[in-house]
């Protein structure tokens, strides 16, 4: 069952903040639909009611504002709109309403009124901070003119209307059809301000593996790509193991060559988490997540200080392997990969880190368990990874190496989270409370149920450490829960 959306509309009228309204002169409420997606609330909005705009912000509602009411609803969500351009008229029932003529409880449908405050608060929390930029009235337009002259300098003309294609707390999408066809915008937060550089990086040192990038402004951590066509997967078992595989396989390559590379990896920001670092760090993190509200419990934190010793050994171990650091996709899982055939593209580098390489299959290897049917295929991505580093140690410490890694990287996923949240206003650290912690609760359980390295490297489903997997709400919103693979939420999640 879809849920009823909301929207909210405002407009300066009169010299008055009004919003659009329906009103049958004695209730008054926000505009509902059916679309879960920022394009499709904006294309509706413009047909409906004929007024141009653009999705700030996308906020859930409690359960009984919803309706329907009640905890088994759907999540309904009030899409935060901001008006491009003059309205036209206005159909029967529907009004500029003033703000202020809307302050009366008793005039407002019910769950409306508050959908108002919500709404209020959330205006004046965008106001206040700036951390995402594509949140304030301007920036579409900022971004779009931005595009259209880098385009220009290459030659390339828009030739239809721009579509937002979806944002989230740590990114916002535009797609341009253009006379060379879709061309994508990106912008990021400040934590992923590196993204940019190192996609064009990896792009130039590996084309066709990486999303062409066009243009790019570092200031205002904006990207354009070519575009690569749609991401699809298939049903069928072997199709999927042999996708995994190749993917294992590319990234491996690309981690084997960029190895000698690593200052200018580390040139464009892009964070470094040192094997030889990484026990002091985690015993800092669980002090700090310890003493965070909804953080971890005292038992969990005298749990997780008891792994330290085992943590330190698997650190030490993997560096004498003798393999270089070199970068980790932390994100790369189904949504964030592209197989066709032999061609293997990999996007969206923004959680990535400078550490061991075999920390990259924590991640790949979890999605491919949550495939169906697929549990048992882990041994075979494991070997095409492995075989990219064949003949620098025997088989058998690679794969070991693989295991330890498996107890390492949720580490390295909590403190980039953890670094990613430092500087993000209170509103969005309130709605990523318990993420850092999350995967330190997967390894505490996953230790619970006892590990050893080769059953962790042949496929012991518990030695791995899932990162937290929240249902996401519509792309618009950003309420959803970054790193790792997320699990579908009806209708559509399009990063």
């Amino acid at each position: 069952m879809r849920s009823v959306n909301f929207s909210a509309i405002p407009m300066e009228r009169g010299g008055a903040l009004c919003l659009l309204v329906l009103d049958d002169g004695t209730r008054w409420g926000f505009p509902d639909h059916r679309h879960s997606e920022p394009d499709g609330a904006n294309s509706w909005v413009r047909d409906r009611w004929g007024v141009e705009v653009g999705v700030l912000d996308a906020l859930r509602l409690p359960a009984e504002t919803s309706a329907g009411g009640g905890a088994d609803a759907p999540a309904a969500y009030l899409f935060v709109h901001e008006a491009r351009g003059a309205p036209a008229a206005l159909p029967a029932g529907a009004r500029w309403a003033p703000v202020a003529e809307l302050a009366d409880p008793r005039r407002a449908r019910p769950g409306h009124h508050r959908m108002l405050g919500l709404w209020s608060a959330d205006r004046d929390h965008r106001e206040r901070d700036g951390w995402l930029p594509w949140q304030h009235p301007g920036w579409f337009a900022m971004a779009v003119a931005w595009a259209v002259e880098e385009l220009r300098g290459l030659g390339i003309e828009t030739v239809g209307p721009v579509r937002q294609d979806g944002f989230r707390a740590w990114s916002a999408q535009l797609l341009f059809p253009t006379s060379a066809g879709l061309v994508h915008l990106k912008a990021s937060p400040p934590p992923h301000a590196h993204e940019p550089a190192l996609t064009r990086l990896l792009a130039g040192w590996f084309p066709g593996a990486v999303p062409s990038v066009l243009a790019w402004d570092t200031g205002r951590r904006l990207m354009l790509t070519s575009d690569f066509g749609p991401v699809r997967h298939t049903g069928d078992a072997a199709r999927t193991v042999a996708d995994f595989r190749r993917v294992a396989r590319r990234i491996g390559l690309i981690q084997r060559e960029s190895a000698a590379r690593s200052e200018e990896i580390a040139a464009t920001g892009c964070p470094g988490h040192r094997l030889a670092r990484l026990p002091d760090l985690f015993e800092n993190l669980v002090a700090q997540v310890s003493a965070e509200p909804g953080g971890l419990t005292p038992q969990e934190s005298a749990g997780l200080r008891r792994l330290a010793p085992d943590l330190a050994r698997d650190c030490a171990r993997l560096e004498l392997l003798g393999i270089p650091d070199s970068l980790v996709h932390h994100d790369l899982w189904r949504g964030n990969f592209r197989v066709d055939g032999d061609d293997v593209l990999l996007f969206d580098w923004a959680d990535s880190v400078s550490t061991h390489p075999f920390l990259q299959l924590d991640v790949l290897l979890r999605d491919l368990a949550g495939a169906p049917g697929q549990a048992a295929a882990r041994e075979e991505v494991i070997d095409s990874y492995l075989a990219v580093w064949a003949g620098r140690r025997p088989p058998a410490e690679l794969r070991e190496g693989v295991a330890r890694a498996a107890a390492v990287a949720p580490i390295s996923r909590a403190l980039l989270m953890r670094d990613r949240l430092a500087g993000a206003p209170p509103r969005i650290r309130h709605r990523y409370r318990g993420a850092v912690a999350a995967p330190l609760r997967a390894c505490l359980a996953g230790a619970g149920r006892g590990r050893t390295p080769h059953s962790a490297a042949r496929g012991n489903r518990g030695d791995t450490c899932p990162a937290d997997r929240s249902p996401r709400p519509p792309s618009g919103t950003s309420s959803d829960t970054p790193s790792g693979p997320p699990s579908p939420v009806p209708p559509s999640s399009p990063c």
